[in-house]
Parts: C-alpha cells; structure tokens; sequence
C-alpha cells in the first residue's frame, strides 16, 4: 500500500470518528431532553392531583358544613362561652358580667322503631338513641308506626306521635322562664304530654306551628298541662287542652284563649279558628282490670270494649307494652265501641281509648292492665289406685285435677268440684280399662289409663 492510501483511509478513520462522537452528543443531548419533559408532565400532573383534591374539599365544606353551625349571631358581642354541668347546657353572657342563662336542654327517654335526630351543628340525621341530649337548633322526626318520648326537664315529658318532625327553636332560652316564648317548632304529626315545674312555680310553654303559635300555661302555679297537638291531614291544626290554658295567636293575628276540656282547630290559611268542647273519655268495658289470657299454640283474639259517647265520630285505642303508651302495638281509630285484635303474644299489655270530634281528642281513658302468656303445661291429673278386691257393678272412682281443667271419663264428661273428682261408674266382671282425661282451657291434655279388675 502506498503512503497515498494509507494517508487517504487514516482520514477516513478521522472522520468516521468524529461523526461517532457527534451522534454520541446528541443522544445525550436527546436524553436530557427526553427526561426534562418527563418531569415536566410529572409535575403537571401532581399539580392538577392537587388543584383538585383541594376543589374537592372546598365542596365539601360548602355543601357539608360539619362543625359548623347553622345560624350564627349577627351581634358578635352576643356570643356566650359554653359549659356544661351535668345534663344541662349552660351559657354565659360575656357581656352582661358572667350572668348564667339556662338553654333548652332536654334528652330521649325512649324510642319505637325508627328515630332520627339531627344536631344543631350538622345538615345530616343520624339514628337516634335513648339518652341522647337535645339542645336549641336540634331537631327530631319519627316515622311511620315509631314514637319517641322526650324529658324537657325533672317533671314535664313529651311523646311525639308517628310521622312527627319537631325542631327545638333557638329564639327561647327556658320553657319555663316567666318571659318564655315559642321553644318548639312543630311541622307535621302529633305532640302531646304532661308539662310540669319542677319547683311548681309558674311556667309557660310555646309551640309554633305552620299556621298558627300556642303558648301553654297551668291554671295556676303548681298545676299541670296536659294537652294533645296535632298538624292534621289537611294543614289544619288542632290544640286538645285536657288540663292547663292555652292561647293560640293565628297567622292573621287572631287571638283566641282555651281551657280545660277544650280544642281548637286553626285551619290551613291560619284565618279560621273553631273552639269546641272536648267529649268525654270513654269508660273501658272489657277485658276488666289486670286480666290474664293465656294460650297454647296460638293467640287466641281479644276484644277490647268501651261505653259509647254520645258524641264522639269514632274512637281512638290504643294498646301499648308500657304503661307511658310509647312502646305502641296498636293505634286505630274505629267507629264502634269495639277492637279485635288477634295476634298478642306473650307480656303485660297496657291499654285506653279516646273519644274524637273532628280532630280532637278527648283525655284518654282509665288505663286497663291485660296479661297474656303461653301456656304449654298440661293440668294436673291424679287418680287413687282401686282396692285389690272390687265386687263388679257400682264402684266410685276418685282423684285430683286442676280446678278449672274439663274432666272425660271414657269420652264422657264428668263433673267435678274444685279440681276434687268423686264420679260413680257400674264395673263389670273381669278387666275394665278406664281412661280419665282432663283438658284446661287453651287444650293442654292430661290422661290416666286405669285397670281395675272386678269379681
């Protein structure tokens, strides 16, 4: 090879080289650019993640404000520091020098079925339990067939019907403050009890309803309320006063004043108010006080009676498992003067009636006690062994049972005194095989085969 060629291929050598190393450049140069732009979008998209989560929780705190109340006072000055001593919320008035103003408080006493109950403090209803504290701004709703039973103070407890919705306003600081106003908003259902002081002073209660606000009140210091609202099915409200006064301020400005054994009924527009008397309670009839039905398979019906009233529409009964009517198994009305029901199982049953007019409601009814048990224990059979010598024809057999058990000697049956069974019977020569039964009154059985051989 000649020095040409090799000068010529060392050149080529050179170049190729130098072109290796630019390529080399550029791919780094192109990594780098390659991974900044990953990083890049990285960054965008955690950016975005953020931006959103953050919108996110600004909904939620729009839409879902937990922790945050519903009303806040326009007078910041007004603001009160809260305590709490015992089961009563105290607030303190910075403003006034530390005076202490008792709040509405009260608690759940009982529940049927299902109860809601929503804070003042949240848009969300919870299932409600017994114990449950209720302050200003709370609210409570039963639903269909349910009931709740609320304490207000020591004295005065409030039972709120099914499909019942009550919010405790926060314009009044104690039911029973000589200057007390509404401290109940009532939107739908039924709302009744008995108001008391507990110091027997006296108090006033308020309800404001749709159409119309009611302030409660005793005759007298001391006395009690006992009165029966309702928001009816047509928009009307009705205020049933049993014992105590009340006085009724309508939409229009109307104002009307009841007594005991009164009602009035407000209609939708809150224009039209009608005062009438209460009718009388009806007087139970049947099952008489503190009877006992017992069953053996199946529960047998019972009907419940009472007097009629002359006039009264229909009549409200109602049979409950607790002698305060809030653990309800029954509440109908009827036209008669009687109730069928045929389904008691086993326990103590409480039961009374109303007489209705129109809307309202008579006090209800002398409270009748109805036990009613299961009973899968046959009666008690015993019958004296025969002597070891018995001349055949007339020979008297003996023995014991229960005293309300139906007695059958060979199918037929036998008379017997208090549970003592002394029977004549003819024996014929030879084995004679007597069979005694005695069956009590929901069919439980008992028999005793005998053999007596006569001569």
């Amino acid at each position: 090879m000649t020095m040409n060629e090799k000068n010529q291929n060392f050149d080529e050598l050179v170049e190729v080289r130098k072109q290796s190393s630019a390529d080399s450049a550029e791919a780094k140069v192109n990594r780098r650019r390659t991974g900044f732009v990953w990083l890049s979008e990285a960054a965008m998209v955690a950016i975005c993640i953020l931006v959103f989560f953050g919108f996110l929780t600004v909904l939620i705190r729009a839409f879902f404000p937990q922790g945050t109340s519903l009303m806040v006072d326009p007078d910041a000055n007004m603001l009160a520091d809260t305590v709490r001593t015992g089961d009563v919320e105290l607030g303190i008035d910075a403003v006034g020098g530390g005076q202490v103003q008792q709040l509405f408080a009260g608690e759940i006493l009982n529940i049927q079925r299902r109860v809601q109950h929503r804070a003042a403090n949240t848009l969300t209803w919870d299932d409600a339990d017994i114990g449950d504290k209720v302050v200003r701004n709370d609210a409570v709703q039963t639903f269909s067939r349910s009931t709740a039973v609320l304490e207000i103070n020591q004295e005065s407890k409030l039972t709120m019907g099914e499909n019942s919705l009550i919010v405790f306003d926060q314009q009044e600081a104690d039911p029973f403050l000589s200057d007390s106003s509404s401290v109940l908003v009532m939107m739908e259902g039924e709302l009744s009890g008995t108001l008391s002081a507990a110091d027997k002073s006296r108090f006033r209660f308020g309800v404001n309803l749709p159409n119309s606000e009611v302030t409660l009140a005793p005759r007298k210091a001391g006395d009690d309320v006992e009165f029966v609202i309702t928001v009816n099915e047509d928009q009307s409200t009705t205020v049933s006063v049993h014992e105590g006064t009340a006085k009724i301020v309508s939409a229009d400005g109307t104002l009307k004043t009841i007594g005991d054994q009164q009602s009035i009924t407000i209609d939708s527009s809150g224009s039209d108010l009608r005062v009438g008397e209460l009718a009388r309670a009806p007087q139970p009839t049947g099952p008489s006080n503190n009877s006992a039905i017992s069953y053996r398979n199946v529960p047998q019906e019972v009907q419940f009676s009472w007097d009629a009233v002359s006039n009264a529409d229909r009549y409200r009964v109602i049979v409950a498992s607790d002698p305060q009517f809030s653990e309800r198994v029954v509440d109908d009305e009827v036209a008669g003067t009687t109730f069928t029901h045929g389904a008691l199982g086993s326990g103590t049953y409480y039961w009374a009636v109303r007489s209705l007019v129109g809307w309202s409601q008579s006090e209800r009814s002398t409270v009748r006690r109805l036990q009613v048990s299961q009973d899968l224990d046959p009666p008690t059979l015993e019958l004296d062994p025969p002597p070891d010598t018995i001349v055949a024809g007339t020979w008297r057999l003996h023995g014991r049972t229960d005293a309300d058990a139906t007695v059958f000697v060979d199918e037929q049956p036998v008379e017997h005194d208090r549970g003592r069974i002394d029977y004549s019977m003819e024996l014929k020569p030879g084995a004679n095989v007597i069979v005694v039964k005695a069956i009590d009154g929901v069919g439980n059985l008992s028999y005793a085969p005998l053999l007596v051989n006569a001569k």
